[in-house]
């Protein structure tokens, strides 16, 4: 992992939450309680380290359960993140560029504790 090297965010909009991906075979009610607030998504946006594309979709834990929306930065950049159960997530930016992130640092009562 890496600095994702984002610039200071100015808003942040939440589309969904407690979504369950159109991939699972899991009933969606397993994902209704993935809720994150709009503190607890800026706060891993600004911790997240960025991985590679490769260990993002071949190295990480998935989940079904994932929140997503919208984000603005400072320097006028705007994007369209997701956030997934296991500290997994995406952010595609307005300039071309998709940052594939992580954060197993990162708090909130929707991720499950982390194995020690």
């Amino acid at each position: 992992m890496r600095n994702a090297q984002l610039p200071r965010i100015t808003a942040v909009t939440i589309l969904e939450s407690g979504a369950t991906s159109p991939a699972s075979k899991e009933p969606a009610e397993q994902c209704a309680g993935f809720k994150l607030s709009n503190k607890e998504i800026r706060q891993y946006l600004g911790k997240a380290g960025e991985v590679a594309e490769h260990d993002y979709l071949h190295m990480l834990d998935w989940s079904p359960c994932y929140a997503s929306g919208e984000v603005s930065f400072k320097n006028g950049v705007k994007g369209t993140w997701q956030i997934q159960q296991y500290r997994a997530g995406s952010l595609k930016l307005n300039n071309g560029r998709t940052v594939y992130l992580y954060c197993p640092k990162c708090k909130a009562k929707a991720f499950p504790p982390v194995e020690k």
